[in-house]
């Protein structure tokens, strides 16, 4: 049922319909909507909806580049805040909450999306039916799994730099767009996530060759 609400309200969304109580300042009620919100108002979710809907499908849209993905993760993202809508503080900055889950799923699907492809070239260039071939794929896997592991140790910001850059492929000038902050600090960023990866990984530094090879 939530999930047709959302469909319905991102037509409204994205077609640019208005509604009476759309009107409203949003600035100057947005701390009292959230309070609705989180004690599970739907006026106030079709508010908060509206307020932040754009922007964070905007933020999907040029992390995924794929529209599709985008849309469905957008409203994967206010199932989620809807269900745990209890857990938010309403003090705190809600458009940067939306933001980091947003950015942590996209990071997520983009890890998935790149391991997949990679296990799936491993068995195409070998030949599926090799038997050492499928068992070079899920080795790859094992490899990608220990990878994961280490980004998710890195700090939030620098996890996202290292994704968008290492993973995504996106120039320092798009991150630095994208996140508002200097290609020095990018810089600086993946240098520090490297050396972190590194020592995680160092314990399987023979097993690993294949992987941290496309990075470093």
């Amino acid at each position: 049922m939530l999930f047709f609400w959302i469909k319905l309200l991102k037509f409204y969304t994205f077609t640019n319909i208005k509604l009476t109580w759309w009107l409203v300042d949003l600035k100057k009620i947005d701390k009292l909507t959230l309070t609705l919100f989180v004690s599970g108002n739907k006026k106030a979710f079709e508010l908060v909806y509206k307020s932040y809907s754009a922007s964070i499908f905007k933020r999907l849209l040029y992390l995924l580049k794929d529209e599709d993905e985008a849309e469905e993760m957008l409203q994967n993202i206010f199932i989620r805040v809807w269900t745990n809508r209890s857990s938010i503080d309403v003090e705190k900055n809600f458009h940067n909450y939306l933001l980091r889950i947003a950015d942590s799923m996209a990071i997520d699907l983009i890890r998935r999306n790149v391991r997949s492809q990679l296990v799936y070239d491993s068995i195409l260039i070998q030949g599926v039916h090799q038997h050492d071939s499928v068992e070079d794929a899920y080795l790859q896997k094992e490899e990608w799994v220990i990878l994961e592991n280490a980004i998710d140790q890195l700090p939030p910001q620098r996890k996202l730099i290292f994704t968008l850059c290492k993973l995504e492929g996106k120039s320092y000038g798009e991150v630095s767009k994208l996140l508002n902050i200097s290609p020095a600090t990018i810089s600086n960023h993946l240098v520090l996530a490297m050396k972190q990866i590194r020592i995680f990984t160092s314990r399987y530094e023979k097993g690993l060759k294949t992987v941290l090879l496309l990075f470093f």
